[in-house]
């Protein structure tokens, strides 16, 4: 494992409305000088239709979002959306693929408990095109206890410092909810600028739940996710009680929008693809060599800073594998996470490695940014596209060599075998985080805040920040 260490990053600030608006400038420079052959073409700036907790709208959401940690019963099963029956080219590689890519993802309903539809789409209907949507997910878990560490005890803020003179005035108009909370932009005056932050409301305590279980549940996601301090993790500034004694959650806000919401809006260059995968792979090794495991990695729960930087957030259902001072690793149970990412073993009942289930979730995202829509509904032999898949695999390792006809639409060809270990059915035979970054293919991928003079701009993102910036000018 890397040492403790490892990619970490000096805390960072909230983000300033001087920030954003130098953003503007540079960016309108920058998009003139950038290398055309990789970059799509630049759209004009749009405030995102997401509800994403990281681009506020000008207007009060119609409906709720799926961002919040959720602490649901997570009974499995989710209805699945009608699928599309176009087959566009996929964006990567020199040649199309037969691979289907669906229309723009429509928002998703929430996952459904029990007795919910299943979708009985063959393999040939989508290769064809027949496969089901990427819509918004929202996540499921259940009331196993999944082992945390044992910081759930550490005091958290018994002073109830109002939120108002830490962090500012909270706009009234949510830019992000969920079933267990809210989350608004607030501003804060420090001398001569103004500190943006998002702060996550949580709900108030239910009838039947004592102050004690509570807290527990509020400060357990605060526990982990304020000790992570890296360019890749969204960053957890605080947890305080307002001037109402609501519990919030105060972090980095990030004006770039989702992941989901560009892979919504298209257009994403192979170059822009690589570099968002890998920043995630870099963001999950980050977390796996601090003993943590996210278990909800997905596009809704990925997040764009102003310079191109892509951040990990939303710690609800994460879990602490392995303390400090242990070396042998901690199984998790019981279900959680979003029914289209969740790993095959997760569904059986058992113990299982939580690491490995990041490395699944990584490797559907991988699939989602390609081709914008899901390889199936639910990892489940019940399902017929992931059964022809799981029998594919088989299959293939027989022939050692070949891949199922699912990666091997995927391109370039060198991503194939990756992603091929990433989704391993059989969770012995997963490959590790490590093995997956020191990949030759992942190690030439470039990062484009890494570079002097990048080949590649995430133009979504840019859009949402010069959006962003015009509602706070």
């Amino acid at each position: 494992m890397p040492p403790p260490d490892a990619y970490s990053h000096d805390k960072q600030p909230g983000l300033t409305r001087e920030t954003l608006k130098q953003l503007q400038f540079h960016q309108k420079q920058e998009s003139t000088s950038t290398p055309s052959s990789d970059s799509p073409t630049t759209l004009s700036p749009t405030v995102s239709e997401s509800e994403a907790w990281s681009v506020p709208s000008s207007r009060a959401p119609s409906r709720p979002g799926s961002r919040a940690p959720s602490f649901s019963s997570g009974k499995a099963g989710g209805k699945v959306d009608a699928v599309s029956s176009k087959t566009p080219t996929p964006k990567q590689g020199n040649k199309p693929t037969s691979a289907p890519v669906s229309k723009t993802p429509s928002r998703a309903a929430s996952v459904a408990s029990d007795g919910a539809e299943k979708k009985s789409t063959s393999l040939k209907e989508f290769l064809s095109g027949a496969g089901p949507k990427l819509t918004r997910r929202s996540s499921q878990r259940s009331n196993a206890s999944s082992r945390k560490s044992d910081s759930d005890a550490r005091s958290v803020g018994e002073s109830t410092t109002s939120l108002l003179k830490k962090y500012g005035v909270c706009e009234r108009v949510a830019i992000g909810k969920g079933a267990t909370s809210v989350v608004r932009l607030a501003h804060k005056w420090d001398r001569s600028e103004e500190k943006l932050y998002a702060v996550k409301e949580f709900r108030k305590r239910r009838k039947n739940e004592t102050e004690k279980e509570y807290v527990k549940k509020l400060t357990a996601e605060f526990c982990i996710s304020s000790t992570l301090h890296h360019v890749n993790i969204v960053e957890t500034v605080d947890l305080v009680q307002d001037e109402n004694q609501r519990w919030c959650e105060v972090m980095e806000f990030c004006p770039g929008g989702d992941l989901y919401a560009a892979i919504k809006r298209g257009g994403m260059s192979p170059s822009e693809v690589e570099c968002c995968f890998k920043q995630i792979l870099t963001g999950v090794a980050y977390l796996h060599s601090q003993g943590v495991a996210h278990r909800d990695i997905k596009p809704e729960n990925l997040f764009f800073d102003t310079k191109g930087h892509l951040k990990i957030g939303d710690y609800g259902a994460s879990t602490v594998y392995r303390l400090p001072w242990e070396t042998s690793i901690h199984m998790s149970t019981g279900l959680c996470g979003s029914e289209p990412y969740i790993a095959p073993e997760q569904f059986l009942g058992k113990p299982y490695d939580a690491r490995l289930v990041d490395i699944w979730a990584c490797g559907i995202v991988y699939y989602c940014l390609h081709f914008q829509e899901l390889p199936w509904p639910s990892a489940q032999l019940s399902n017929p596209l992931y059964a022809a898949y799981a029998a594919a695999c088989v299959s293939s390792k027989a022939e050692q060599s070949a891949c199922p006809p699912t990666i091997n639409n995927l391109s370039p060809r060198a991503c194939r075998p990756v992603i091929r270990k990433m989704l391993e059915p059989d969770p012995k035979l997963r490959s590790p985080i490590e093995d997956i970054i020191a990949h030759q293919w992942v190690q030439s991928i470039d990062v484009c805040h890494t570079m002097t003079k990048p080949t590649h701009v995430h133009v979504y993102a840019q859009q949402q920040a010069q959006a962003q910036a015009q509602l706070l000018s």
